[in-house]
């Protein structure tokens, strides 16, 4: 299922009960750089080693999963690109395949304006969960899945971190929080190579973010 999916949950952290984008003016781009995550993750594709890594597609054979498969098949049409452009381009705006997920299941609606899509909390539990989940792994790391680290990894890449959980980690400030998830250790054999996508891929979330700003100014 999408909701289940590294996109898919960081989704729910960057989407207020209004629908909106929350915390950050960058969530397609966040989105779109856990999707490469996951894929990494499940050896579709990989990055370069050069200084501004490339993706590289290993596999087009579909996940089953509606995000990740859609992102597949636009990384596949963006073969070569490097990862900053990869994670900005159009067609790795993965919002209405996510969103479409979500309202499938009850957790959120779909409200069209004149102008953009908006996607309401309906059902909080799922979000509700996975706060849970996600406080107990920075609390317990022996608690903390791959999925876990992953997610974190995001949000304190993005600067965010403590302003998307501080409610459901009160006793921990911003600082204290980031040094504990950049203290995580996954026990996994995929780790060390996922951790070395997720360091490129934030990079490269970071130099979108500033190109994305300075273009706006």
């Amino acid at each position: 299922m999408t909701t289940h999916t590294i996109p898919g949950e960081l989704f729910l952290l960057l989407t207020d009960d209004a629908g909106r984008q929350d915390s950050t003016s960058y969530r397609t781009q966040a989105l779109a750089a856990a999707a490469i995550a996951e894929l990494a993750l499940r050896e579709r594709i990989a990055l370069t080693e050069e200084r501004s890594p490339k993706v590289q597609v290993l596999s087009t054979e579909p996940t089953d999963l509606p995000v990740l498969d859609q992102a597949l098949g636009a990384l596949a049409e963006l073969e070569g690109k490097s990862l900053k452009s990869a994670i900005g381009h159009r067609m790795m705006n993965l919002t209405e395949v996510i969103g479409e997920g979500y309202a499938a299941v009850g957790a959120v609606q779909r409200k069209d304006g004149w102008f953009t899509t908006t996607w309401p909390t309906h059902d909080d539990e799922l979000e509700t969960a996975l706060r849970a989940r996600l406080a107990a792994a920075v609390e317990d790391p022996s608690r903390a899945s791959l999925q876990d680290g992953l997610l974190l990894e995001i949000l304190r890449a993005l600067g965010i971190a403590h302003r998307i959980l501080k409610d459901d980690l009160p006793g921990l400030s911003r600082r204290e929080l980031d040094q504990r998830i950049e203290a995580l250790e996954i026990d996994s054999p995929a780790a060390t190579a996922v951790k070395r996508v997720v360091d490129d891929m934030t990079a490269a979330l970071a130099a979108a973010t500033v190109v994305t700003t300075v273009s706006s100014t």
